[in-house]
């Protein structure tokens, strides 16, 4: 279980508190008294705390105290709502405005996963393109696999660096490439055979002992690259 620190203004008071207690536990906890005539039942609206920074999980049904400019700054009933983490969050849409009634919500370490991930996986086509004397701008096609790169938004992903800079034309969604190869070799003699013959041609590169990955992967921790001649038609 994790623990969080919630310090309450203007009395300064700092309480530890485990991830998923009220803050009107925490509230008490911190011996500060706040006004809750129905027990904790988020039906009298009368434990309004405004939370300033971190993430602290609201009960979608509480919402309904108070007006969206309320919200929007952070206000919410102690009764109803849950720490989660002592993060400052940046609200991308509030909870009037997702299908779950709940804010969606990003934080700086997930903006900074988002960069480390992008920047893996451009390094590592950065590296085995470079590895047989090529530039992007001379593959015909990119194929994109998996079921979560045909939810890709293409310029979207050029923009923070994900996929190369080229033609867009030349990015191609394949679905589950894995799946529809193995079912091809199962009922294709002529897909197995070729399918074998790939495999005989294919050489293994292990990303995590190869210098050049790891000198690619730091370049490309940064929105869209360091180098900006690899994104020419990015502009911010």
């Amino acid at each position: 279980m994790t623990n969080y620190k919630v310090k309450f203004l203007p009395d300064e008071k700092e309480v530890e508190v485990a991830e998923g207690i009220t803050l009107l536990e925490a509230v008490e906890k911190a011996d500060i008294y706040i006004n809750g005539l129905c027990g904790g039942e988020g039906l009298c609206g009368e434990c309004c705390l405004q939370v300033t920074s971190g993430k602290a999980r609201a009960d979608k049904n509480a919402i309904g105290f108070f007006s969206k400019e309320e919200i929007e700054n952070g206000y919410v009933l102690a009764c109803q709502t849950k720490v989660e983490d002592n993060e400052p969050r940046y609200i991308l849409a509030f909870p009037e405005e997702s299908e779950t009634g709940e804010a969606i919500t990003i934080s700086e370490s997930e903006i900074g996963n988002l960069i480390k991930s992008k920047g893996a996986v451009f390094a590592a086509m950065k590296s085995l393109i470079d590895y047989v004397g090529l530039t992007f701008d001379q593959l015909n096609t990119i194929y994109v696999a998996g079921g979560f790169g045909s939810s890709l938004d293409i310029p979207k992903a050029v923009a923070i660096g994900l996929l190369p800079d080229v033609d867009t034309s030349k990015i191609q969604f394949i679905g589950n490439s894995s799946i529809m190869g193995a079912r091809m070799a199962l009922l294709s003699t002529p897909a197995f055979e070729k399918a074998v013959d790939i495999a005989k041609k294919t050489t293994n590169i292990e990303l995590s002992n190869y210098l050049p990955f790891m000198n690619e992967f730091m370049a490309a921790l940064f929105l869209p690259h360091t180098d900006s001649n690899l994104f020419s038609s990015v502009h911010y």
